[in-house]
């Protein structure tokens, strides 16, 4: 479990008991005497964990929160373990952005990310009115999309952008922090706004599948620091997906998913449609003069 989510998640069991136990009139009571008694250990070892873990969440948030995207050692530092690795992509952010002065357009939303935007045929479609313009690879991390976004989206007109990616957690040992993700997101925004500078960005929650859903807990860590950046950041909105993907019990709902149980059938499309278009509609920008 993210640190930061282990505070939270003992702090409201530590002032409850507390609290349960101690008498407004009298202090202590006989019930926290008997607690202390038998449980001294336990508690301590529950306020250490605590305290260890509001360092370690304070040392990662401080770490994340001052990366600046426009200080180049910072980004060579980030990107540098990375660069080898993402070299298989270059014929395809090629063809994807040889017709970038053609396409797009002053009103165009851009979807830019991963597989999952690239196999949404219908997308143009699905969100009608709005016109579309994507520039998405298959198989795409967030390391990858921070190395060739620029080439993505040089030349390219649009005044929205919609990201996602999902291959972060996945399971595998190249998975990388939570707060590595934030920092190349962040990147990622700031060189969609070097290409537009008045872009509003929305982050689409990475949602859950049946194929990860056992990798569910870490992609919420990841979901939270994405989050994160629509809170600090302007015009950057978070646009969360877990309740209309998430049945009674929790699980996935395996009718939104194609065969694989990772990508979403066109089912699953029509609800990530309702729920970027209201996104958009939220967030219009002011119209051109």
């Amino acid at each position: 479990m993210h640190p930061c989510i282990l505070s939270a998640t003992l702090r409201p069991l530590i002032s409850f008991t507390v609290s349960q136990c101690i008498s407004p009139n009298i202090g202590y009571s006989s019930t926290l005497i008997a607690i202390l008694s038998r449980s001294t250990l336990l508690w301590a070892s529950l306020l250490a964990l605590n305290v260890i873990a509001l360092n370690v969440c304070a040392q990662e948030t401080s770490s994340s929160r001052a990366f600046d995207p426009s200080e180049a050692d910072q980004v060579n530092e980030l990107l540098a373990p990375f660069n080898e690795a993402a070299k298989k992509w270059d014929d395809d952010v090629e063809k994807l952005s040889a017709t970038n002065t053609l396409d797009g357009g002053n009103e165009h939303v851009l979807f830019i990310g991963s597989s999952s935007f690239r196999l949404w045929d219908n997308l143009p479609d699905d969100l009608a009115p709005h016109s579309i313009v994507k520039r998405a690879f298959g198989g795409a991390k967030f390391r990858d999309l921070a190395i060739y976004t620029p080439v993505l989206v040089r030349g390219l007109k649009f005044n929205r952008a919609v990201i996602f990616i999902a291959n972060d957690i996945t399971g595998k040992e190249d998975d990388i922090p939570p707060e590595t993700t934030r920092k190349l997101a962040h990147l990622v925004i700031e060189q969609l706004r070097q290409e537009q500078p008045k872009v509003q960005v929305f982050i689409l929650a990475v949602t859950p599948t049946p194929s990860r859903y056992e990798y569910w807990p870490r992609i919420q860590n990841t979901n939270q620091m994405l989050k994160s950046l629509s809170v600090e950041l302007q015009n950057v909105h978070y646009i969360s997906t877990a309740t209309a993907f998430l049945d009674a019990d929790g699980l996935p709902r395996a009718e939104y998913f194609k065969d694989d149980k990772l990508h979403l059938n066109q089912q699953g499309d029509d609800v990530w449609s309702e729920l970027i278009k209201r996104a958009l509609a939220e967030f219009a920008p002011a119209p051109s003069k």
